[in-house]
């Protein structure tokens, strides 16, 4: 870990396997903008050159792990982290089996569905004003209606423990 990070991060899982589970890259920094604390990306080699750009675009507080780590890794990242921000993915899960307080964001799925951080506290990021959603239970390359609303509108509105 960096020095920068040595006192306490937030871990950012910014991956998923479908680009409509996944909130835009302007959407990302975004976000991390608001996170405003260390943060350390996961993600698989797949989402390396958007953890770039957002080390980019937001200097020391990113530490990009993608492509880098292992599962076992990334396991131990959660688990030293203070809070996860994840897209509906594995990572989701697996912070929730850590006992990790999460924010999952939601596009195209919704938590209904069932597939929510289980056993541990969350809180749902997700544009309940767009009426299109869900418009699938496992995601599309691109937003069937090309407004992708439910990322590009989303609020960020959550409290950081």
């Amino acid at each position: 870990m960096p020095e920068t990070h040595r006192h306490g991060f937030v871990a950012y899982a910014i991956g998923g396997q479908h680009e409509t589970k996944k909130l835009p890259l302007l959407r990302m920094i975004e976000l991390c903008k608001k996170i405003n604390r260390p943060i350390v990306l996961l993600g698989g080699k797949e989402d390396f050159e958007n953890g770039e750009q957002l080390e980019r675009a937001l200097g020391a507080v990113i530490f990009n792990t993608c492509g880098k780590l292992s599962l076992n890794q990334s396991a131990s990242v959660i688990r030293k982290s203070s809070c996860v921000f994840s897209h509906d993915t594995g990572l989701m899960h697996m912070a929730a089996a850590l006992k990790k307080e999460v924010f999952s964001i939601w596009g195209n799925t919704i938590p209904a569905f069932g597939m929510y951080p289980y056993r541990t506290k969350f809180h749902a990021l997700e544009n309940t004003e767009v009426n299109c959603r869900p418009c699938s239970k496992i995601g599309f390359d691109k937003c069937p209606k090309r407004h992708f609303k439910c990322m590009n509108d989303l609020v960020f509105d959550f409290q950081l423990p």
